[in-house]
């Protein structure tokens, strides 16, 4: 039987960053050193002293940060390839192109899902690199 997790955004974060880099942790694995460490509580949260010491940032107002934290899998991309325009935030074709190279390199990722990414990667490829989406 294979169970879909649900990890919090924290662990989806630290994870989507460890595959950017080359690692494939054990998400399982990853959640409890995180949670041993004292960066998150058993429910994901981020604790005071990770907050304190600069580990983990909370999000504010800035829409960028939100939807990075919302979205754990573009966290670790750099923000000039983001901009707001109205009530969205768009991503330009690198952003893009990183979110779902990092689907397609995670091994946990459901089959659909790499599909997904395939497809947006291809169209993205397709794309005027100028634009943003």
């Amino acid at each position: 039987m294979n169970f879909n997790i649900k990890y919090p955004p924290l662990v989806e974060q630290a994870y989507s960053h460890f595959l950017s880099i080359g690692l494939h942790p054990n998400k399982d694995k990853l959640y409890k050193m995180l949670v041993d460490e004292g960066m998150i509580d058993e429910l994901g949260n981020p604790t005071q002293q990770a907050i304190d010491e600069g580990l983990v940032e909370v999000a504010g107002n800035n829409p960028i940060e939100r939807f990075k934290a919302e979205n754990p899998l573009v966290a670790h991309i750099p923000d000039e390839h983001f901009k707001v325009q109205g009530n969205q935030v768009l991503m330009d074709c690198y952003a893009v192109s990183v979110a779902a190279t990092t689907i397609l390199n995670d091994p946990t990722a459901p089959q659909e899902q790499k599909e997904n990414a395939q497809s947006l990667l291809d169209k993205v490829n397709s794309l005027d690199h100028n634009e943003w989406h």
